[in-house]
């Protein structure tokens, strides 16, 4: 094999590349279970966090996509997508350009792409990012403008969405700072096995901060309750795992997502009359208590999917039968898992059952790799 075969051998790599992001971007995956398109890639073909978000990325940059309303969508990139057409800059390169566009004002976006692209033809990665970073100070000299110094110490934006999740931005002061610092400091660190992202783990973390709080007993008392989450759903959808529950704000949940919160939670009979209205409130009940969170973090130590490394105080307690179809909140019937992978074995078909006295998981079939 002489230089010229080598350098098709390269070439040819850089269009598979794209060649598979093309191929992951006609996937229909809406129904896996997964609500991110990184964590189905990672998961189902055994890749790397990072190797799936590179990815995923890839994608919304050099892939046409179709919008909801069936018209499409062209590349973000689409001088960039022609180059690795050709083979001639590889996935390397498509970062160092995205990333040198994002600092350069929209009105210079197209010639910046190309010249880069053209670039990238000839020099390395590490050479294209520096001679990224010399045409954005020319094209973008004085850089991004400084903060408003009349800013508010804190500030709070949220959006609710039509979901019932929130976005937004916010800005603390140094004093409310340092006190959430510390409380996210401890939940932030990765463990083992832990594939997420640093933004990721400081929302998780952020979200158990919450949860704390309002566990705490000291939240601030609004109708007469203090702080929490509240599901109606009807014994029949949880038991069949068909219909619809209602948050108390009235955004709806799926019946499997209540079955996934009803495993680790205060559950309250209530039963109503033909016109759908109570007629008798039975008293709460928690379904696993401090006994048996204590004796399956003893046996599980953590999440019990190989490899997570969550630790109990970052888990549920899932029941292997659940409780609704009859199945007993005992020792022998739960496990620990933490959020994410509670949520895919509810919703993207992933397995539990119990081998004398322990806890299995698998995956589901499709995500096995063919023999």
């Amino acid at each position: 094999m002489d230089l010229g075969d080598l350098h098709e051998l390269f070439a040819a790599r850089r269009r598979l590349d794209l060649a598979i992001q093309d191929s992951v971007s006609r996937l229909d995956w809406s129904d896996s279970g997964y609500r991110r398109l990184w964590h189905f890639l990672k998961d189902t073909f055994r890749l790397t966090a990072a190797e799936a978000k590179r990815l995923e990325n890839h994608i919304d940059l050099l892939c046409p996509q179709t919008a909801i309303t069936g018209q499409p969508i062209p590349e973000n990139l689409p001088v960039v997508r022609a180059a690795m057409a050709e083979g001639a800059i590889s996935v390397d390169h498509v970062v160092i350009i995205d990333a040198a566009l994002k600092e350069v004002p929209a009105d210079h976006a197209d010639r910046v792409e190309a010249d880069l692209t053209e670039l990238a033809r000839e020099f390395a990665p590490p050479e294209l990012k520096r001679l990224g970073r010399r045409i954005v100070e020319a094209v973008n000299p004085d850089g991004s403008p400084p903060p408003d110094a009349a800013a508010p110490e804190n500030r709070l934006d949220l959006n609710r969405r039509g979901d019932g999740s929130v976005s937004g931005r916010f800005v603390l002061g140094a004093e409310a700072a340092a006190t959430l610092l510390p409380l996210l400091s401890p939940l932030t660190k990765p463990q083992p096995g832990d594939h997420r992202s640093q933004p990721e783990r400081q929302g998780d973390a952020l979200a158990e901060v919450i949860r704390l709080a309002a566990d705490a007993g000291t939240a601030p008392i609004e109708g007469g309750e203090r702080p929490h989450v509240a599901v109606t759903v009807s014994l029949e959808a949880l038991q069949t795992g068909l219909g619809r529950a209602v948050l108390d704000d009235g955004h709806g949940l799926t019946a499997a997502q209540a079955r996934r919160l009803a495993c680790d939670a205060g559950i309250t009979r209530v039963v109503l009359g033909s016109k759908s209205q109570p007629i008798d409130i039975g008293e709460t009940k928690r379904l696993a208590d401090k006994r048996l969170r204590r004796a399956l973090a003893i046996r599980d130590r953590g999440c019990a999917v190989p490899g997570c490394g969550r630790t109990p105080q970052q888990c549920h307690a899932h029941h292997v039968h659940h409780w609704a179809d009859g199945g007993p909140t005992t020792l022998a019937n739960m496990v620990l898992v933490c959020h994410y992978h509670h949520r895919l074995i509810h919703h993207a078909g992933w397995q539990v059952e119990m081998d004398d006295g322990m806890p299995v998981i698998t995956k589901p079939s499709w995500m096995r790799p063919a023999a």
